[in-house]
């Protein structure tokens, strides 16, 4: 018989081992119940009774996750602490101490340990009965079944019932089912249709909660009877379960608090399909889990959002075949990163039963006054019980992840909620501003924008789960010339008045900007007025590295000019701007705007048509860009340093080239004969010469930043579209393709850069997918070439760009060529010898005209071949990962072309403890060593992978 862990199991042991964020813990339900007189003896009887009669009791997980059934029972199946002889004040210590260290453990399921049972023996013959419960063995629903039999043969010791099904036959008859394949197949097909669509995880105020280790608690409150029935009632009233009721409410509180448009909710689910008669007698794990989106928008009444929730809710269930953990899966590869549902909703309000546990359990084990879980990627797990008649609110917090005053204003708000429900019924259907008004809450997001999603891929590229990330997509200029100071402040605080970007900020956690209408004016000034030249140089150069670098605090508004003043009237000028609230031409008006009297720009109406526009166009934009992005099959194969998928960040920096001004027009004019603008003309001859680097006969694909034909505020209206160049095809040719594309791709930006760059991640599985930026500023502001302050540098970061190629006019119409590049993924030679090539090949076209352009291409260096001794590492590390990529290609049956990023997460590969040995064991065959499966669950990603393995070399 077939016996390996489900997702659900696999997702629970995974979580163990991973020290990912709310990870490192394990799966586990762990209850108090406070009684009196209790029989030892008797009591252990009963729980060897359960351990021979369910199978999952006794399961054991080997190190490389392989699941098998002990024939014996554990040695010691009930622990005993007497604590008679200590003080009350003692007694309540131990216990607390007991609590604290039963709630964060882990059970020794390698050595068959899934539940275990603990009693402490207090004063008046009272007793505190601890049950802690692994859920790979015993999910929730399976805890009732233990506890009621528990109870059971406690009573009797003698009571016999009839044999338990199976939970590994009850899984063997759900897989051969034909019925059941074809509802899988079709659930799976409608998660899979709507993984775009699935709203993201709450805008929780996470903080690092693995410096500090896992640290749970619990919030608790009880509802009476009549309070229970009350919400019962409302809930029948207008034909909505409890569940769903109670559900929509701690939705409807949660939304509120978070001030998400739309978000995710985790809400599990313990259906086990009847095909095996009994087998809700069974004990085992029959979790799963649905990702429901709550939409916050639109609804009139505090009913019409419930019932909006529960149907969504039934749909979802409707679909359940398809493992939540598997939806988690596709989701992560959809976002090219690691996703999670860090807020559980579990609700056993609608038992049969009516309570969660018979008067019998309660009669011999006393009353449940302690329960807690925790789980792995759960910051939040809301639960509302049905117990005794009661309501029992029970909330299991991670408060290493949240803020417990946070925590406690949710917790309060919900409560609040509930409560005026019960008190005034009439309140679901009242329309919700009046219930708002009446539980105080207020409506931050008025006067917010939602962040567009190139301003999310930025956010996203501060963090390092990412390739070269843990950068922000911001420009850094530098100035030099006379200023006017009490002028120069005037005209900074006119601006930020004027233009709302200069007054943005920007909310992270809840992915929206506003504008504050208090004007903040973000300039440091600095007198270096009687530093010796060479001192004040040197303080500047310093601050220079860490000022072009830095990402901005969030807090403000993410802009900031510097002045450095040398005499009285000499200035050196730092301006950095995040690409958060401006894009690289509204930067250049800015500055423009900043040194010349210019009137301040006022912005043209956008038309009142271009959402609907966009709308209708996006469907042609898919099928355009689709088609277009086939004939890229790989990212741009440069001589880099190392594959860039290997790269977490780098440091940034700028080699720069000039192509004097009439050179330039003498090279429009040639450029103007075949019909090539100049933006055509220029970026051809970058691709073509970048080519030359070019290691593969593949097409060179390069982004390209691109502004919307409308006008608008001094804000980020930008996107990119992709091009390329191909390696053969004869030069005009290719210019004219290349300015053909472009016109055609900014006729189909309904599809975004962000868009663009998920459906090439799609295609080739690695990113990052579009590592070359090729940036026109031809249209940018330049200062008059008369201008008392000049242009001296800059530096522009991007997270995941190695190399952004960027051409734009100098203050006396020169053209400028600047390289900015991750020095970690390409050599300062390589940039060098690209530019001087480039400059080289314009000259000669200036000096001969385009009609012996491929000559002169033909004779422009390329990009030398490595010294075969320096390189000797690389290829030996080349060949190590490529034979990792085939090791888990083949064993987790993806397809050889696929290119496994070595950042992504294995488990979101499909990784299940039943690989794990076999994977261990090609590794061992291949690399020669003695690798145990242990070693290599804590390995998240390939990347770790290969540092285990260069370890073991290395002591080998």
């Amino acid at each position: 018989m077939m016996r390996e862990l489900t997702s659900m199991q696999s997702a629970c042991w995974f979580g163990r081992a991973h020290a990912a964020m709310l990870g490192g813990v394990a799966a586990h339900l762990y209850t108090e119940f406070n009684g009196s007189h209790i029989d030892v003896t008797r009591l252990r009887q009963a729980i060897e009774y359960l351990y021979r009669r369910h199978e999952l009791l006794r399961l054991q997980l080997s190190a490389a996750g392989e699941v098998s059934i002990r024939d014996s029972l554990p040695q010691n199946t009930l622990e005993i602490d007497d604590f008679l002889h200590l003080s009350e004040a003692q007694q309540q210590q131990k216990l607390e101490e007991k609590r604290q260290q039963w709630t964060h453990q882990q059970l020794k399921l390698e050595e068959g340990q899934t539940i275990r049972v603990s009693i402490s023996l207090l004063d008046n013959q009272a007793f505190r009965l601890h049950i802690d419960a692994d859920m790979i063995a015993v999910d929730p629903s399976s805890f009732r079944i233990l506890m009621e039999e528990l109870a059971q043969f406690y009573a009797d010791s003698t009571k016999s019932l009839p044999p338990a099904p199976s939970f590994y036959v009850w899984r063997n008859t759900l897989r051969q089912d034909k019925h059941e394949q074809q509802q899988q197949q079709r659930a799976r097909q409608w998660w899979q249709s709507r993984i775009a669509a699935i709203a993201p995880a709450p805008a929780l105020p996470l903080t690092n909660c693995a410096v500090a280790g896992a640290q749970s608690t619990r919030l608790s409150t009880t509802f009476s009877p009549e309070q229970a029935k009350q919400l019962r009632q409302l809930a029948r009233q207008h034909e909505l379960t409890f569940s769903a009721l109670i559900l929509g409410l701690f939705a409807y509180s949660l939304g509120k608090v978070t001030h998400d448009a739309a978000y995710r909710l985790n809400v599990p689910f313990f259906w086990r399909e009847p095909l095996v008669p009994d087998i809700d007698k069974t004990i085992g794990d029959f979790a799963d889990m649905v990702l429901l989106n709550i939409d916050m928008s639109d609804a009139a009444t505090l009913n019409a959002f419930c019932q909006r929730v529960a149907a969504e809710w039934q749909r979802c269930l409707d679909h359940r075949q398809f493992s939540g953990v598997n939806v988690m899966r596709c989701l992560s590869r959809h976002h090219a990163m690691a996703q999670i549902a860090p807020v559980v909703f579990t609700a056993a309000l609608d038992l049969a039963e009516k309570s969660l546990f018979s008067s019998q359990v309660h009669q011999y084990f006393g009353s449940m006054d302690w329960c807690i879980s925790q789980g792995a990627q759960v910051a939040l797990d809301a639960q509302f019980v049905q117990l005794d008649n009661h309501l029992l609110v029970n909330w299991d917090i991670r408060l290493d992840a949240l803020p417990d005053t946070w925590v406690n204003a949710l917790f309060e708000r919900c409560l609040a909620l509930m409560n005026a429900l019960i008190v005034q019924p009439e309140r679901f259907t009242q329309p919700l501003a009046v219930l708002n008004q009446y539980l105080n809450i207020t409506d931050p997001d008025v006067g917010t924008t939602p962040l567009n999603a190139l301003q999310k891929a930025y956010l996203s590229g501060r963090s390092t789960a990412f390739a070269l990330g843990g950068v922000a997509m911001q420009e850094f200029r530098e100035y030099a010339g006379t200023l006017d100071l009490p002028v120069f402040r005037q005209r900074l605080a006119d601006m930020v008045q004027h233009h709302a970007s200069l007054r943005t900020y920007i909310d992270a956690r809840r992915c929206v900007q506003w504008v504050n209408p208090q004007a903040i004016i973000n300039l440091t000034e600095i007198n270096l007025c009687g530093e010796e030249p060479s001192v004040a140089a040197e303080k500047i150069n310093t601050l220079r590295q860490n000022y072009q670098q830095a990402l901005f605090d969030l807090q403000e508004s993410p802009w900031d000019i510097t002045l450095f003043q040398l005499t009285p009237q000499q200035f050196i000028v730092f301006a950095r701007f995040d690409a958060l609230i401006l894009d690289g031409r509204a930067i250049a008006a800015l500055m423009y705007e900043l040194f010349t009297d210019t009137p301040l720009m006022t912005a043209s109406p956008q038309p009142e048509n271009r959402q609907q526009q966009d709308s209708q166009c996006y469907n042609l934009a898919v099928v355009y860009w689709k088609q277009r992005l086939q004939e890229v099959t790989s990212i741009p194969q440069l001589p880099w340093k190392q594959p860039l998928a290997t790269l977490m960040t780098s440091v940034y920096t700028r080699q720069s080239a000039m192509l004097p001004k009439q050179t330039l027009q003498t090279l429009c004019q040639f450029g103007c004969r075949q019909g090539l603008f100049k933006n055509s003309l220029l970026m051809a001859l970058i691709l073509a010469v970048l080519n030359r680097w070019q290691q593969t006969p593949a097409l060179l694909s390069v982004a390209v930043p691109v502004l919307p034909l409308y006008e608008g505020e001094l804000s980020n209206q930008s996107t990119f579209i992709v091009t390329t160049w191909a390696p053969t095809a004869a030069f005009i040719e290719q210019a004219r393709k290349l300015q053909t594309d472009t016109l055609e791709g900014l006729q189909h930006l309904a599809f975004s850069g962000v868009d663009l760059a998920r459906l090439l991640f799609e295609q080739h599985g690695h990113a990052p997918v579009l590592p070359v930026v090729v940036t026109n500023g031809l249209s940018w502001p330049a200062l008059p070439a008369d201008s008392p302050v000049r242009y001296v540098s800059g530096l522009t970061q991007t997270p995941q760009v190695a190399m952004d190629i960027r051409f734009m006019l100098g203050n006396d119409g020169a053209l400028l060529f600047n390289v900015d590049y991750a020095q970690a993924a390409v050599s300062d030679a390589i940039i060098h010898d690209f530019l001087a090539a480039l400059v080289n090949v314009c000259q000669q076209v200036a000096d001969s005209g385009l009609e012996n352009i491929d000559s002169v291409l033909l004779q422009t260096p390329s990009g030398s071949a490595p010294n075969p001794d320096e390189q000797q590492p690389v290829a030996a590390a080349d060949w190590q990962r490529q034979q990792l990529m085939l090791i888990y290609c083949k064993v987790l049956n993806i397809k050889p072309a696929t290119i496994i990023q070595t950042s992504q997460s294995l488990s979101n590969l499909g990784l299940r403890p039943v690989h794990v040995k076999e994977v261990t064991s090609q590794i061992n065959q291949i690399f020669g060593l003695a690798l145990k499966p242990r070693q290599l669950i804590g390995c998240r990603n390939i990347e770790e992978v290969e540092h285990l393995i260069q370890s073991m070399m290395s002591m080998a």
